[in-house]
């Protein structure tokens, strides 16, 4: 009690008292002293928030909030409204729609000093979805962001939002990297760097959740929330919002801190079970939308999803095995075998070697094939019969799965793909390839080498259906037609480079890179991924604006110089 007295609940002495124990004697974890690195080196201090407040814009939109209301309590109120009071462009509007058993009746206070701030009584409670397009109603802005009663923004959310838009006046969707917390004044932690805009990564895990700001007349045409998906409700206003716009803009700061607290789900991903039913309901009813046939299981991880994607009809595929450096007949036959045991059979098998033989019929043999390795995939694939192919090599030890050919290949006739890589992994279980970065480690490298197989990670990256910038070109299936538009594989680089420029080339032609790592090959340590110095080199002249530009498909406030996933400190 005496300490209540000297040091009173919100109190400026408390106040200040915190900030003073926070500051020298909080302990942070190894993750949140990283964090509060990155905090220091990129977010603005008070000479930096003070020369935004004085900013000039070309185009000045007003940014509405909306916020569904119910039993609020006032200490989450008032950080939200302190928030957004404390925002550095101050063209903004709150708009609140109640449905409280009773209004609540501290918001009127609130209101008599804030002229800001609209407020709906909705008289009952609409749900999630029903009490968020009450406040819609309100909303007389250009852009609408969409905020739990619960969280918070940092005071120059606005203001990289509208930097944003006058960046891309075309832009119709934005989204934000966000943290957690537990009160304002204790560290933030839980940090979410995100990609740019994926869609097959979406539809493996609502990666986007907070902040979604959505440009007005998209969301009128959206026609708000469902309710007959609440629970996940956002989930669907996204891929619906996918569905209507490719003006997407991703703005990769924190620009949201989500409330941890006990009953929540940033506290606990179980609070909210039936939601993630819900999910599957809104990815598959997303996909019938695009023409796409799926099944949907739960993921190995809560909130992530096994996307299963139906073959359409039965296309040929062929299935290369470069045997050049095989010498025993018997090795070729074996990797035969484990190919005909997969349940997708219309495929045709062709081996490139000089010393096999066989009997078989239905295998063909491709010799004396000389030049590079590229001449030699080139002149080959000219030749196959298959719609879309996939290279093996003397590598192959084990394929665990004997449906690996459909979910490459459900994917990889999507209109809008290229080629779909695979998650190769050695005897000892340790990942050899799950995707390619660009610039890491140089021009690219592979992401995770040496992690075991099935290892929890950011993003959960070895275990759902993702977008990439680039993946290893042998076990990975490439539609025949979009090889072609890229002119094969280019003569003049070996190894990494090979690998990524046939992706970029892919890339360019407007068609995605995605890898599967629910299809996992067992192999040696991989061939053909040495980088070259001179090649490099040339690498880098021929493609130096994407170089520059960065991997889309990790954020750039992660390190490059690692394998693996680290913040970038500095």
């Amino acid at each position: 009690m005496r300490f209540e007295k000297i040091l009173p609940q919100n109190s400026k002495r408390r106040k200040f008292v915190k900030k003073i124990v926070n500051k020298f004697f909080m302990q942070y974890t190894p993750e949140q002293k990283d964090y509060k690195k990155w905090i220091d080196a990129n977010e603005p201090n008070s000479l930096e928030l003070a020369k935004q407040k004085k900013y000039k814009f070309k185009i000045n939109p007003k940014i509405s909030i909306v916020i569904p209301l119910y039993n609020t309590p006032e200490n989450f109120f008032t950080d939200v409204l302190n928030g957004m009071q404390k925002q550095t462009y101050s063209n903004w509007e709150l708009c609140l729609a109640d449905g409280s058993p009773e209004p609540i009746a501290y918001i009127k206070s609130y209101m008599e000093k804030e002229p800001r701030i609209k407020y709906s009584i909705i008289g009952e409670n609409k749900g999630i979805s029903g009490n968020t397009n009450e406040a819609i109603k309100l909303v007389t802005g250009d852009f609408v962001g969409f905020m739990d009663h619960d969280d918070a923004l940092p005071p120059f959310a606005f203001y990289e939002i509208v930097k944003a838009i006058n960046k891309n006046p075309d832009v119709e969707f934005i989204y934000t990297d966000e943290d957690k917390f537990e009160e304002l004044d204790k560290p933030r932690y839980g940090v979410f760097f995100k990609p740019d805009f994926s869609i097959y990564t979406l539809r493996s895990a609502n990666y986007i959740n907070h902040f979604s700001i959505y440009k007005k007349e998209l969301l009128d045409k959206l026609e708000g929330l469902k309710p007959e998906y609440d629970g996940s409700q956002d989930f669907d206003i996204t891929l619906r919002m996918y569905e209507n716009t490719k003006n997407i803009m991703h703005i990769p700061k924190v620009l949201y801190h989500w409330r941890v607290y006990p009953g929540s789900v940033s506290y606990d991903g179980s609070a909210k079970p039936y939601a993630y039913e819900v999910a599957k309901n809104v990815i598959k009813d997303h996909l019938k939308r695009c023409n796409l046939n799926v099944d949907i299981v739960d993921g190995a991880t809560l909130g992530s999803y096994e996307v299963l994607y139906k073959v359409n009809g039965t296309p040929k595929v062929s299935v290369i095995i470069d045997a050049s450096n095989i010498k025993e007949n018997e090795k070729i036959e074996k990797i035969i075998r484990m190919i005909e045991e997969n349940t997708y059979k219309n495929i045709e098998i062709i081996v490139i070697s000089d010393e096999y033989k066989t009997n078989k019929n239905d295998v063909k043999i491709v010799k004396n094939i000389s030049g590079n390795i590229q001449k030699r995939y080139n002149k080959t694939i000219k030749e196959i019969k298959g719609d879309y192919f996939i290279i093996i090599d003397e590598n192959l030890i084990n394929i665990p799965k004997n449906n690996w050919i459909e979910n490459l290949l459900g994917i990889c006739q999507d209109k809008d793909v290229g080629i779909v890589g695979s998650k190769l992994y050695n005897e000892k279980e340790q990942i050899e390839h799950s995707g390619i970065i660009l610039n890491m480690n140089r021009i690219g490298d592979f992401l995770y080498k040496g992690a075991p197989k099935d290892a929890g990670t950011y993003m959960q990256r070895l275990k759902i259906i993702h977008n990439v910038t680039a993946v290893y070109n042998k076990y990975a299936m490439i539609d025949k037609k979009v090889f072609e538009k890229i002119k094969g594989f280019n003569s003049k680089y070996d190894g990494m480079p090979m690998h990524i420029d046939t992706c970029l080339k892919i890339l360019n032609q407007n068609y995605q890179v995605v890898i599967n790592p629910i299809v996992e090959f067992c192999v040696q340590k991989l061939s053909n991924v040495e980088k070259i110095e001179n090649q490099m080199v040339d690498f880098e002249n021929e493609w130096s604006m994407e170089l520059k530009s960065g991997d889309k498909y990790f954020s750039p406030n992660l390190r490059l110089d690692t394998n693996d996933l680290a913040i970038k400190t500095n």
